[in-house]
């Protein structure tokens, strides 16, 4: 096999061969270090100090060495970098980490490697040596282009930054550039979104995921009154962002694939339809998910945590379980229904050896009539309009599983 010299691209060299046994598709490498936590995030992050970098990438070494299943040579399609704020190391360290995945892994020949990076960390030079490394996609933090939003949300880049960096990952060589943009974010009325849209869709990027803001009860945004009482008086405004976004992005020629997510034709991000579509994935870094076999686990949290099981030479395993068939085949309801494809119904039956009963096939029929989703090929699919309460409809549609003493719920 051997090693590529740096300025090779491990996407492309010979340490990504390998024949193709699928199973284990995913890696997905949780890098929780930020310049500052922003106060929507509930993500398992620390704030950034360089001192801490080696130690991080010693432990996360050790937690792919310890990797329990093991990929078989080819399994790998897609590899995510995340975060927190991956852009904060060092490409002689991200390349440390990806030569271990190569060797140990050895990934499919053409796997898509994605790594987010924030706006501020974008020189030329930085995704320069990205590109070099075998990175094929990158994700851009935007958020908004709109520098009073920008403060809002306790963003650290400047929207004339934002866009030198989409400039920079041009330049650079990237073609499959991701961009996060948000709707809903306080303060922000219909017609500066608007603005947001137009401007991004100058760019023409690949993919843009279009996220709305998640007032998450541990952080600093899901603590505050005033934000909280804001989000609730301005639903209706956040709902005409969403819709009218969703549909300035088709007139461009976008794809609305899933709830958050647009892309030209043929840019899906291929980590989430894996992940969306049932395959088997490995998590590594703080607070990193994993399924496969059956079983989902997550990492510890708290990085000393993780680094101290680590150290002593244990997997950093803080959660695990097997789902139950109802849970299972609830996730499973949930995914679909996110996607543009939709349910297949009677697959989805057969495969968890359920029958949806009177009550779901009356929701269906409501769903239908209220112009919140279409029944074609056997086939329940969500449209724009449901795609915006997609939560809500799942719950109502979800399968009953035992409680602990054994009572079912809905």
């Amino acid at each position: 096999m051997g090693n590529p010299q740096p300025s090779q691209s491990l996407a492309r060299g010979p340490m990504f061969g390998g024949q193709s046994a699928p199973e284990i598709r995913a890696l997905y490498l949780h890098i929780p270090f930020c310049h500052s936590i922003c106060p929507f995030c509930a993500f398992a992050v620390h704030g950034n100090r360089e001192r801490l970098h080696e130690r991080f990438v010693e432990r996360l070494l050790a937690d792919l060495d310890l990797a329990d299943p093991w990929p078989a040579p080819g399994d790998i399609q897609s590899i995510y970098v995340g975060g927190g704020t991956p852009s904060t190391l060092a490409p002689a360290r991200i390349e440390t980490v990806l030569r271990r995945i190569a060797d140990r892994f050895s990934p499919a020949l053409g796997v898509e490697i994605a790594f987010e990076v924030n706006p501020e960390d974008a020189t030329g030079a930085y995704l320069a040596a990205l590109r070099g490394l075998g990175i094929t996609r990158i994700s851009l933090g935007v958020q908004s282009l709109d520098d009073a939003t920008l403060r809002a949300l306790g963003r650290g880049h400047t929207a004339a930054q934002a866009a030198q960096a989409f400039d920079a990952a041009v330049r650079a060589g990237f073609d499959n550039v991701n961009v996060d943009l948000m709707f809903g974010a306080p303060g922000m009325e219909v017609l500066p979104f608007r603005e947001d849209v137009r401007r991004l869709l100058a760019w023409q990027p690949a993919h843009i995921s279009l996220y709305g803001l998640d007032l998450e009860p541990r952080t600093l945004f899901g603590r505050n009154a005033r934000i909280q009482a804001w989000c609730a008086s301005h639903r209706e405004e956040q709902a005409a962002q969403f819709l009218w976004a969703a549909e300035a992005l088709d007139a461009a020629g976008y794809e609305h694939y899933e709830v958050s997510n647009f892309c030209l034709p043929g840019r899906e991000g291929r980590q989430n339809q894996l992940v969306w579509n049932g395959a088997a994935y490995l998590g590594f870094g703080p607070g990193a998910h994993s399924f496969a076999e059956g079983r989902r686990w997550a990492h510890e949290r708290h990085l000393a945590a993780y680094e101290a099981r680590l150290f002593r030479g244990e997997r950093a395993i803080a959660f695990s379980e097997r789902p139950t068939r109802e849970q299972a085949a609830n996730e499973a309801l949930m995914l679909a229904l996110r996607q543009r494809t939709g349910l297949h119904v009677t697959e989805w039956e057969g495969r968890f050896g359920l029958n949806w009963g009177l009550r779901r096939a009356e929701v269906e029929g409501e769903l239908v009539r209220r112009g919140l989703a279409v029944r074609e090929a056997g086939r329940l699919r969500l449209n724009v309009r449901g795609m915006l309460v997609a939560d809500e409809i799942t719950e109502r549609l979800l399968v009953e599983t035992p409680d602990a003493t054994g009572a079912a719920r809905p």
